[in-house]
This record gives C-alpha cells, sequence and structure tokens, in this order.
C-alpha cells in the first residue's frame, strides 16, 4: 500500500500540471501574484497623498485574492479530483473507510475533496479577517491636516 503511494506521485505531479494548463497556467498564476503584490505596493506608497487611491488599489489587491481563494483554488481542486479520479482512487486517496465488512464511508473520496474545499474556506477566511485587522491597526483612520473632532454627541436620545 505504501509503495502504491510513492510510485503513483509522479503520475499524480504530471497530471496536475496538465491540469494547470502547463506554462500558460504557471505564466497567469505567477501574474496574478505580480499584480497583488503590485496593488498592495501601490496602496501603501498613496495612502498619505492620495486616500482614495489608495483604498482603491488596495481593494483591486483583496479582489484579485479573495478571486483565487474563494473562487480558483476551490473550483480547481475540485475539478482535479474528479478529473484524476483513476490515478488519486485507492493509492492516494481511499474511496471508503472499511473495517473488514463493516463500511463506515462508502463515498470517503468525495468527503475528502469537499472537505478540503470546506477548510481551505474556513483558512481563508479566517486570514482575510486577520489582514484585515492588522491593516486597520497599522493604519488607524486620521483627520485630514486642519481639521479638528467634532464634539460628540452622547448617542441617541
Amino acid at each position: 500500500m505504501i509503495q502504491e503511494f510513492f510510485t503513483t506521485i509522479p503520475d499524480v505531479m504530471r497530471e496536475l500540471w496538465q491540469f494547470g494548463d502547463t506554462w500558460q497556467g504557471l505564466f497567469v498564476t505567477l501574474g496574478s501574484i505580480a499584480l497583488t503584490a503590485a496593488f498592495t505596493v501601490g496602496a501603501m506608497r498613496t495612502r498619505d497623498k492620495y486616500g482614495w487611491v489608495s483604498a482603491t488599489l488596495g481593494c483591486c489587491a483583496a479582489f484579485i485574492a479573495a478571486l483565487w481563494a474563494f473562487g480558483i483554488l476551490p473550483s480547481a481542486w475540485i475539478y482535479f479530483l474528479d478529473g484524476s479520479k483513476d490515478t488519486l482512487t485507492d493509492q492516494i486517496v481511499p474511496s471508503q473507510i472499511a473495517f473488514g465488512d463493516f463500511v463506515v464511508m462508502s463515498n470517503f473520496y468525495q468527503v475528502f475533496r469537499d472537505s478540503i474545499v470546506m477548510v481551505e474556506t474556513f483558512v481563508a477566511m479566517g486570514l482575510f479577517g486577520a489582514i484585515a485587522l492588522a491593516v486597520q491597526k497599522r493604519y488607524p483612520r486620521g483627520l485630514a491636516d486642519g481639521e479638528e473632532a467634532r464634539e460628540q454627541s452622547g448617542g441617541y436620545k
């Protein structure tokens, strides 16, 4: 069983390379990373003088990251596992969980596939929240030059 796992890994890597559309997929991925980095750097550099430009650039960077985290990666994972089912089933991912004749889970392959998507989504949501809080802490809202804080109304009465 363990030997089959390790002998299947090169086949899985070839299928992953083909699924990712070889060099074109690699260039799209690297281009997305570069574009996100450029938007992030632009947002940081324009923050002090051009607040709206900085906010727009930050939103563009967050949009690209969210597109990958909540759209492209989960979808690609599902398509890859469905398309590579013959190679992966019972070599890398068990098709079922059973103890002798007692079958605990007959559709483990699908449960595994969907569970990874769920975990990735929860991790991405946590990271997006943590990054948002870190940005707010690092760049607190400030008043414009010459603007004074308004008197507080004390809330609703």
